[in-house]
């Protein structure tokens, strides 16, 4: 009877377990319609042609797979992973120096994600299985909330620190 009372129990807690855990906040699997990230004021879009002689200070342009022309101190590549409902920024902590020009190298494994730092302008969409760089220059030190939009929910987020 004991064991009876156990399975039963094991059991519900299977099936009531993922209802829970699906909270109205989740976006359905491959449906991204619903979530849209924050539009980028006027005076912190990307131009596509920085001036050479003087570098850009924050976005500078994101292409599919290239380079955007700007010259970047170095290259950091970031992952935007999804395997096994395992939501994460690869690395998911970056710092950089104050000043300094980065390209970030974004790569979506499965799905559609955002790289998106919103005290800094920086939003940046990734489709699934496809690759993003943005040029972009550090130049004020703190800390900043790195996000996916769409998976920010279940815990796709970091932070980029500028020093």
């Amino acid at each position: 009877m004991l064991l009876k009372k156990l399975v039963l129990f094991v059991v519900l807690i299977g099936i009531v377990t993922p209802v829970v855990a699906c909270g109205e906040n989740v976006p359905p699997k491959g449906n991204h319609d619903a979530v849209k990230p924050a539009p980028v004021p006027a005076s912190q879009q990307p131009v596509t042609a920085p001036p050479v002689a003087a570098p850009t200070t924050g976005p500078i342009v994101a292409t599919k797979s290239g380079s955007s022309g700007a010259l970047a101190d170095r290259v950091v590549s970031v992952g935007l992973q999804d395997e096994s409902a395992n939501y994460v920024f690869d690395p998911g902590q970056l710092t950089f120096a104050k000043g300094e020009t980065v390209t970030i190298e974004l790569t979506s494994q499965n799905e559609f994600h955002s790289f998106t730092v919103d005290s800094l302008g920086l939003d940046v969409e990734v489709e699934a299985g496809e690759s993003t760089s943005v040029t972009y220059t550090f130049d004020t030190a703190g800390t900043y909330d790195l996000i996916c939009i769409p998976h920010e929910s279940l815990g796709m987020v970091g932070t980029i620190t500028v020093q």
